[in-house]
């Protein structure tokens, strides 16, 4: 008896060996990323670029990390200082099982970076104007940053959703005006062309922890309303000080009257009436 269960613990060490082998092998063909490497030093990115990117796009996703890179170091002080992985991909997804035809064009954390040149977006932006995909790329820089000093929240516990997406498509517009590629009077016009004015749209403080799915809209009311707040501050540092603050763990609404100088509902009422001027609005 005691040799049968000897050769049954054995058949079931083998076949538990070959079970860890094959799952460690679907693992892997789940998670690798074919593409070739190139690092960079500003800021410290190493890219994965597959097979099948062009060099223009190559570049215009370099050039967008360099844009926000010297904008963030000038206008806030600091960088994304630890290194990012950037994935640039065409053949598959970034991350299995992330399709490399699907929605999203980009998307990062504190220490990665997926740019998807097979998304319909990228490739319209990447046909018609370069500097969209670069701010593409920027916008998704500074949420590197967030993550890097500590200010992300999980998808499903955000609690200041408008700031945290207005932060990064703010920024990533003055890395363009301060690379000369647009112009700061022209914020207006794109936030009108984006549909701040959108009907569907509902007060600020409705988006503090969900709204990024009404797209375009959306995003320009959060640029706005972070423009503005940047404005009525002590400048784009203000950002950076509210994130530090989050991110020892102090009460966002404390942290915000801390970083801006007025509590979030004193913003939201002298907001509505600058969002009614900028939609011409009757009673602006």
């Amino acid at each position: 008896m005691r040799g049968s269960r000897r050769r049954r613990a054995a058949v079931w060490a083998a076949g538990a060996a070959v079970l860890l082998a094959l799952c460690g092998g679907v693992a892997w063909n789940l998670t690798r990323f074919e593409a070739r490497h190139e690092a960079l030093t500003g800021p410290p990115a190493d890219l994965m670029i597959q097979p099948g990117v062009s060099a223009a796009e190559v570049e215009a996703v370099k050039g967008g990390l360099r844009a926000a890179d010297r904008y963030l170091r000038s206008a806030l002080g600091r960088g994304a200082d630890e290194r990012v992985e950037v994935r640039i991909a065409r053949e598959q997804g970034c991350r299995w099982p992330m399709s490399a035809t699907g929605p999203a064009t980009a998307w990062a954390e504190s220490h990665f970076l997926c740019v998807n040149t097979m998304s319909p977006t990228w490739r319209e932006v990447m046909a018609g104007d370069v500097t969209a995909a670069q701010s593409i790329i920027a916008h998704e820089h500074v949420h590197n940053l967030q993550g890097q000093v500590g200010c992300v929240r999980p998808s499903g516990e955000h609690e200041w959703l408008w700031l945290f997406e207005g932060m990064a498509v703010h920024l990533a517009y003055q890395a363009m005006v301060a690379e000369g590629r647009w112009k700061d009077g022209e914020a207006i016009d794109q936030i009108r062309r984006w549909g701040v004015d959108d009907p569907k749209l509902g007060p600020l403080q409705d988006y503090e922890r969900t709204g990024t799915g009404l797209g375009d809209p959306a995003y320009a009311l959060f640029h706005l309303a972070t423009r503005s707040l940047v404005e009525q501050s002590e400048g784009p540092r203000s950002l950076l000080e509210f994130c530090r603050e989050t991110a020892r763990g102090r009460p966002w609404r404390e942290a915000f009257a801390g970083a801006f100088g007025l509590s979030p509902e004193a913003f939201y009422a002298r907001f509505e009436e600058e969002r009614r001027r900028v939609a011409g609005r009757p009673g602006a």
